[in-house]
């Protein structure tokens, strides 16, 4: 029997990272719909016990707004299969590829962008990453500065992966603060207005990406008919209680068993079931790795 061949565009996670990982998205539903590679022995790019990221099609878009999917209410979206689309969304559990939680994102050379837009006009966006680790292991071969005292780059990644945010409309995005990379969760992002745009460019010889974040329609003021979290914040109704305890409210109110979410269920509150803000799964598996790996 030949032995399969993993694409060199995948790489597999650490064991322990996984674990890690696992505990941390345990709450995502194992639908076929989130385009999960089930662990069994298949034809094509499945082995028995892995799963493996499908290439990409060459893809050139960068937050054009070519094409607007339509979606409502909380949905499921990887980010590398919508690139160049609008996607309108109460709510959405992004994740930066769908095999996320097995495999890193490692395709070089991808630059990818992606348009979220609110439920309706007037509302803003939140963004509050689960997890996120972007970042190059090897760099791209670039000579050393002649002159050391010379400014640091204005680009903080340089020259390793990033992601970037951004804010509408497409024709003319404004960045949303720095560049993101690195194994820290970052601070949750809010938009100014209806749209919010992400672009995932990977350099280097070995990048590595896997995020998960919650995307959250929301507004302030009167709430019509939205819900009223307890900071202040309006939510659609689609939000609360949802079945994946997304704390989409920032306070755990929409998922909590009081009023006036009342929700009832086995998982509790989504802020009893949130990560401690010090805790960052990525970092403890990149030394593994790291060492495991050889230059390519």
């Amino acid at each position: 029997m030949h032995a399969h061949k993993i694409p060199e565009h995948v790489v597999k996670r650490p064991k322990r990272q996984f674990e890690d990982a696992e505990r941390l998205v345990s709450c995502l539903p194992k639908d076929p719909k989130l385009q999960i590679l089930p662990v069994c022995p298949t034809v094509g790019h499945r082995m028995a016990g892995m799963e493996v990221y499908p290439p990409q099609l060459p893809q050139r878009l960068l937050l054009l707004g070519a094409a607007t999917l339509t979606a409502s209410a909380l949905h499921t979206a990887d980010l590398v299969d919508l690139c160049g689309r609008t996607w309108p969304a109460d709510g959405l559990l992004l994740r930066s590829h769908s095999a996320s939680r097995r495999f890193y994102f490692v395709a070089p050379d991808t630059d990818c962008g992606l348009w979220v837009r609110a439920a309706a006009p007037g509302d803003r966006i939140r963004l509050q990453f689960r997890f996120f680790l972007v970042y190059s292991l090897a760099p791209p071969s670039v000579p050393p500065a002649l002159n050391a005292s010379a400014p640091l780059p204005a680009d903080p990644c340089a020259p390793g992966s990033y992601l970037q945010l951004y804010e509408g409309p497409p024709g003319t995005p404004r960045p949303l603060g720095a560049p993101l990379c690195g194994l820290t969760i970052p601070a949750p992002v809010t938009t100014s207005g209806d749209l919010l745009g992400l672009r995932l460019v990977t350099r280097g010889r070995q990048p590595r990406v896997d995020f998960v974040g919650e995307v959250t329609s929301f507004r302030l003021g009167s709430c019509g008919g939205y819900f009223l979290c307890r900071n202040g914040r309006c939510i659609p109704p689609s939000l609360v209680c949802d079945r994946w305890g997304m704390d989409n409210c920032g306070d755990g109110s929409d998922q909590a068993s009081w009023p006036p979410a009342n929700c009832r269920g086995p998982l509790g509150t989504a802020a009893e079931r949130s990560p401690p803000a010090h805790w960052d799964p990525a970092r403890q598996g990149v030394a593994l790795e790291a060492g495991t790996l050889l230059d390519l």
